[in-house]
């Protein structure tokens, strides 16, 4: 099970998610993972030897993005120009690349079969939102690709280019669809501006055929306490970082857990 916190920067999606990952983990093998820029995941979160924590940068991706498919690239560059394997690290640094392998490496743990929850700290609102949309573009943009190698196959030695391609459309559906199956938790505050995003997210997550389960509510007051697609409402907790993560478990940690459908006493 994949369950990601979204939302614009600074609504506390950190806290939230960390606080929930260490309920999950006291019934599960869990890690907590972040795609934040300047991820904090490590600050927030209270020792648990039951819980594990990964942060992905951009330079770590891409390393394992060359380990993965640096000889596949190579094959493919080599179809069209002369080059050496430097070219490699030019290839996994440019924009999109590592983005993109972000997300398979987090359906990659899931499916890993070593932990029962993946929690995804995610970065903020538009970070986020381009990454999945690159994810989708890359889906279809390999179909089209497939399609100009098909075209122009006769004029090169190699089949090996055709079988890459596929190997990476099957990733790519593979992956999409472990994101239509995973859980998206919206967070939102208190303010105008929050709320008027989030439901921005959400129609864009609509568009895009990916879940929201529920929206999260931190730090509100009583002005919109009763709003009705609040499926948790959290207020506003004194204390240093991980204080409020502590109070934000305490509070609503087995409530979040009903709204997920996981019984306690049965896990």
């Amino acid at each position: 099970m994949i369950l990601s916190f979204i939302g614009k920067g600074g609504v506390g999606k950190t806290s939230i998610a960390a606080a929930y990952a260490l309920e999950l983990a006291s019934i599960g093998r869990t890690i907590a993972v972040s795609t934040d820029f300047m991820p904090s995941l490590k600050y927030v979160l209270t020792k648990d030897e039951k819980l594990e924590i990964v942060e992905l940068t951009e330079g770590e991706i891409a390393e394992k993005w060359i380990q993965r498919y640096g000889e596949d690239v190579f094959t493919i560059l080599n179809e069209f120009i002369n080059t050496d394997r430097s070219i490699l690290s030019h290839v996994a640094n440019a924009p999109g690349v590592p983005e993109e392998f972000m997300i398979s490496s987090i359906v990659d743990l899931d499916d890993s079969g070593k932990y029962d929850y993946v929690v995804w700290d995610t970065a903020a609102s538009s970070a986020t939102m381009h990454l999945l949309a690159l994810e989708r573009d890359f889906y279809s943009h390999l179909g089209r690709d497939i399609q100009f190698y098909l075209k122009v196959k006769d004029k090169f030695g190699s089949h090996k280019v055709l079988q890459v391609l596929n190997q990476w459309r099957e990733l790519a559906d593979h992956v999409w669809n472990r994101l239509e199956s995973s859980h998206f938790f919206l967070v939102t505050t208190d303010d105008d501006l929050s709320i008027i995003q989030a439901g921005e997210i959400e129609r864009d997550f609509h568009r895009m055929g990916l879940p929201v389960d529920f929206r999260i509510c931190n730090r509100f007051g009583h002005r919109h306490v009763d709003k009705p697609d609040c499926r948790i409402i959290l207020p506003e907790f004194d204390g240093n970082s991980r204080e409020v993560v502590d109070s934000i478990r305490r509070t609503s940690g087995p409530l979040f857990l009903s709204r997920i459908g996981i019984d306690r006493k049965n896990s």
